[in-house]
């Protein structure tokens, strides 16, 4: 059906069906808008004028991604994370053919004044996939405005290591802690390298105390890897009850952080000022990594014990002292 008004000097037709988005233009005169309507209407009878498709805003979307596609993402809650922070800006109530590169640029520049470099590419990288699925998977006739624009470069990598005094302080306020299980938590994460999920997944079942191993079935890259134990590792296990559970700690993850920061800040109450400051357990993993190196472990043995594929990555994770590089020189 066909409607028409005057606006100003002009006449406006629209075509509307029923179930589709209407399309309109403005004309002089009302017999070319009448002339138009009629030409519109015969096309969509016949089918050769495709009706234009209807935008949905990035919310519903953003919603739909986190529903079907994040459960099956080993890093669910990361993602779940940004999507609740995109969720909070205007981007959300756009759109989805209305956000173009201009307008992604213009949330970067924004965010880079918030938050991190690093923070700003993953939350972008998130939002590159939502419009991917969007396009490929559910029909979407968008383009992906985040290729149409620069990503902020890689903030520098962390260099973090324990320094001297620092692992006896925070093992000794870990022992403390009423997380009966948190000295011997941070014990096999200097000693093994593991990431933070992967030790707070491990089972029993997968614990060989005889070959001194540790079986880890899915891991971040995605294949399963075992990890040696050295002796003081096999000492830290030997210490952890067993529990009808099967886990080697029961507690779950984020109870396991919280424990683990309220440590580090008793740990500095005690020390001098300089020490434990900006700490976070993830740089446990590359004092570990660091240390199989110091032990004179090759790259290729190093990267079976940390998971990392790549030179490169051992590198970013890898900070030997110059001296003790002197020493080796000597």
């Amino acid at each position: 059906m066909a409607t028409f008004r005057k606006r100003n000097d002009k006449w406006q037709a629209r075509v509307q069906r029923s179930g589709q988005t209407s399309i309109a233009k403005s004309f002089n005169t009302k017999a070319d808008a009448v002339k138009w309507s009629r030409n519109i209407e015969s096309q969509l009878d016949l089918g050769t004028l495709a009706p234009k498709q209807t935008m949905p805003r990035l919310r519903p979307l953003l919603e739909r991604y986190v529903a079907e596609v994040t459960p099956t993402k080993k890093g669910e809650s990361q993602e779940r994370y940004r999507a609740a922070q995109l969720m909070k800006t205007k981007l959300a109530d756009l759109f989805m053919d209305k956000i173009t590169g201009e307008v992604i640029a213009k949330y970067r520049d924004h965010r880079l004044t918030e938050v991190s470099n690093n923070t700003v590419r993953l939350e972008l990288a998130f939002l590159s996939v939502v419009f991917e699925q969007s396009r490929k998977e559910w029909g979407l006739a968008v383009s992906n405005p985040v290729r149409q624009i620069r990503m902020p470069k890689p903030g520098k990598p962390r260099t973090r290591r324990l320094e001297e005094g620092e692992e006896d302080a925070l093992l000794t306020a870990c022992a403390a802690s009423g997380a009966h299980y948190l000295h011997s938590f941070v014990v096999l994460a200097i000693e093994t390298g593991m990431r933070f999920g992967e030790l707070a997944g491990v089972l029993w079942k997968h614990v060989d105390l005889n070959k001194l191993t540790i079986y880890l079935p899915d891991t971040k890259n995605g294949q399963a890897r075992i990890v040696p134990l050295s002796t003081r590792a096999v000492t830290a296990i030997q210490l952890l009850p067993r529990s009808v559970s099967g886990r080697l700690f029961i507690s779950k993850p984020g109870s396991i952080r919280s424990a683990f920061l309220i440590a580090v800040q008793k740990a500095k109450a005690v020390c001098h000022d300089d020490m434990l400051q900006n700490l976070r357990f993830h740089d446990l993993r590359h004092e570990a990594i660091t240390r199989l190196f110091e032990k004179g472990l090759n790259p290729i043995e190093v990267g079976m014990v940390s998971g990392h594929k790549t030179l490169a990555m051992l590198q970013r994770y890898t900070h030997i002292r110059a001296d003790e590089l002197v020493k080796k020189l000597g």
